[in-house]
């Protein structure tokens, strides 16, 4: 029961609460990455998950294209 009601139920809450904490934080990397970078400010990958499954992980682009 824990496992499959009252987990989910947690993590969908505080990951929703850290999305609004941290939300000034993430306006400024993406706004810092666009203007010393350019465009995209978000890179997208895909990776093989648990038992192979893949999945795309998106994230800051911080590296240049040189």
């Amino acid at each position: 029961m824990y496992k499959n009601c009252i987990k989910r139920l947690l993590d969908i809450i505080l990951s929703g609460m850290a999305l609004i904490v941290l939300s000034p934080v993430l306006l400024i990397v993406a706004i810092l990455v666009r203007t010393k970078l350019g465009s995209p400010v978000i890179f997208h990958q895909e990776r093989p998950g648990k038992d192979g499954k893949i999945f795309t992980m998106c994230k800051f682009r911080t590296m240049t294209d040189e």
